[in-house]
């Protein structure tokens, strides 16, 4: 077990005054409180991040049910960081910090981004800003490695000012903390959400972050051993992200396709996952509709023969490069990331 690392998660889907309305929820989310549970799941998870749920801090929009107060609001979430940081302090120095945030967001700069609170308002932008906590916990070397993960716009849209951290500054000069930022967007553009193959609602970062930290972003070292390291995690939800969108979303100048990284340090993420393999369909043309094919991946594995039926291909596989061919000279080529349930090569 990951016994010296820790994380907080934020994931918050309704904001019943942000719109400027109290009866308003076209402004609510259906995928942040979603996320941050699966994030939790995987943190806790003996094949994934494999922390202690007593250090896991984690706050959602569901820990506030209708009838309650609104939440999380700023009391909620530095309450969760002041317990946080009071354990981070205990001996021994701790491993690695994780921070997750999911909701409504802005940008000031590229790769510095803040979550709009529950209680946000027009005449008052409440807000966590992610980064400069993040930079914070960089400062003050608590931790030998800080990963931030934030899903959420990186617009300017309202025009918000950032809540700075309300610690006083602490410098550990000399103690290094390795650090990895992911952002869901690149500065001014907007994430998205949508509903995903398991039937319930996600962000498309969050759910490729998902996918790449359960194995489909697994690389094997020069030792041969498998592993998800940041620079993979990166190749991956660059390459996947966009797969999760539609093309309305695709084409629409204010969606930010691609996701932003910085700070960047080596890092490896997870150890060993467990094998990442998931059904996908592939659609063929007339010509090999019931065809029986031979199937490679990218190292001209020789993954045998495999029989269409009526134009389709049902396949079960790893993320990578493949390639059919049939006997009479077809061939065909696709990727695969893990996140795709039908591939069309007609």
């Amino acid at each position: 077990m990951a016994r010296n690392d820790m994380a907080f998660v934020i994931g918050i889907a309704r904001y019943p005054t942000f719109g400027g309305n109290a009866s308003d929820a076209a402004r609510d989310l259906q995928g942040p409180v979603n996320d941050a549970d699966a994030f939790v799941d995987w943190l806790k998870a003996p094949d994934g991040g494999d922390v202690p749920e007593a250090h896991i801090f984690a706050v959602t929009s569901d820990h506030f049910p209708a009838g309650a107060p609104v939440g999380p609001v700023v009391r909620d979430v530095t309450d969760k960081l002041d317990a946080l940081r009071t354990a981070a302090k205990a001996p021994p120095r701790k491993r690695r910090l994780y921070i997750y945030t999911s909701g409504h967001g802005f940008g000031r700069r590229r790769l510095e981004g803040g979550l709009y609170l529950a209680d946000a308002a027009p005449a008052n932008l409440s807000n966590f800003f992610v980064s400069d906590y993040f930079n914070w916990f960089l400062d003050a070397a608590y931790f030998d490695e800080c990963i931030l993960f934030s899903d959420a716009c990186m617009d300017q849209g309202r025009l918000a000012a950032p809540a700075q951290p309300h610690w006083r500054r602490e410098i550990a000069p000399g103690r290094g903390t390795s650090a990895m930022g992911a952002y869901a967007a690149r500065f001014a553009g907007r994430a998205v959400e949508g509903r995903m193959a398991n039937g319930l609602f996600h962000g498309a970062f969050s759910y490729a972050l998902r996918m790449g930290l359960l194995g489909a972003a697994a690389v094997v070292d020069p030792q041969g051993k498998r592993k998800v390291t940041g620079d993979s995690l990166r190749d991956y939800l660059i390459a996947t992200m966009q797969k999760l969108m539609t093309e309305a979303e695709r084409q629409d100048p204010r969606i930010s396709t691609d996701p932003d990284f910085g700070p960047f340090d080596p890092v490896t993420l997870v150890e060993d996952p467990p094998p990442f393999e998931r059904p996908v369909t592939v659609l063929l043309p007339g010509a090999v509709a019931d065809a029986t094919l031979n199937l490679e991946n990218a190292a001209f594995d020789n993954l045998g023969p495999v029989t269409a039926a009526n134009g389709s291909l049902a396949l079960s596989l790893r993320p990578g490069l493949y390639a059919l061919t049939s006997s009479g000279g077809w061939e065909g080529a696709f990727e695969f990331t893990g996140v795709e349930q039908e591939i069309s090569l007609r």
